[in-house]
């Protein structure tokens, strides 16, 4: 009966929860709801609404830890970074939104970028999962906490060098308790040190220098433009220039000629004034 069933307090991620809807930090906490019990477990409903969307955030969950989103039917997860290549960032979305409802199918896509990531970035081979995290922690770029992180997994897996999760990372298997979410903080911790990270470091050193960067010199100053009289003169000086001496020859014959003409013209006037 729903009046013996004892009120459950769900646990808590000390770092909060961020919410579906807004992706907003999370810090209030739930309202928890006994639904009843039955032969799988004792169930509650939770629910939170976020201060910043003014959205309810609504769960189905056991006392054995499983939680099922009821509303927004998603994973409370964060969402990767633009920087994520897309081919990784589809699938890890994918898997993390059908974990609830299928945990072998969700971890199916997680082995499978996690197998194409190691063997195009890490360069750990093309071999097997198993034998690839083996490389993987020898290699001497890969942070130690990564290399405890996949040896982690392994153990959580039960990978083995000719299981079918190793030799077929892609196919449906059945997953470990915490595998598949395991899987997810793996990739999701990779990406960031692969992808997220070197784009973030680039766009800070990128507006570093555009800050520093020295000013660019003023443009030229366009020269005066000359007058009217000034342009002319300098044509008709160019002009004649140009033409040569035959030209200026004529011009200075016709300029003797006519100060020959104006002489007589002044002496017969002296006389007939005489």
């Amino acid at each position: 009966m729903l009046s013996s069933v004892r009120l459950l307090k769900l646990k808590e991620d000390p770092k909060g929860m961020e919410c579906p809807h807004c992706r907003a930090e999370l810090t209030a906490k739930p309202h928890v709801f006994a639904l009843g019990i039955d032969q799988d477990g004792t169930w509650q409903v939770s629910n939170t609404r976020c201060p910043v969307c003014d959205r309810l955030i609504v769960n189905l969950c056991t006392k054995e830890g499983c939680t099922y989103p009821a509303w927004p039917v998603s994973s409370t997860r964060a969402l990767l970074s633009d920087d994520v290549p897309t081919d990784y960032s589809d699938d890890y979305h994918t898997a993390e939104q059908i974990i609830f409802f299928s945990p072998e199918a969700s971890a199916a896509l997680s082995r499978r970028s996690l197998h194409i990531f190691l063997a195009t970035q890490v360069r750990a081979g093309h071999g097997g999962l198993a034998d690839q995290i083996r490389q993987a922690t020898l290699a001497p770029d890969l942070p130690a906490y990564l290399k405890q992180a996949l040896s982690k997994l392994a153990a959580i897996a039960k990978l083995e060098t000719d299981s079918p999760k190793s030799l077929h990372p892609e196919a449906l298997s059945a997953v470990e308790p915490g595998e598949a979410e395991w899987l997810l903080d793996v990739l999701q911790s990779l990406y960031d040190l692969y992808f997220v990270e070197p784009a973030r470091m680039q766009r800070k050193q990128d507006a570093l220098e555009e800050s520093v960067a020295p000013p660019a010199p003023p443009a030229p100053l366009e020269p005066p433009a000359a007058s009217a009289s000034a342009e002319t003169t300098q044509a008709d000086v160019t002009a004649a220039v140009s033409a040569g001496p035959e030209v200026a020859e004529p011009a200075a014959a016709a300029e003797t000629g006519a100060g020959n003409e104006s002489a007589p013209d002044a002496a017969g006037t002296n006389t007939a004034g005489a």
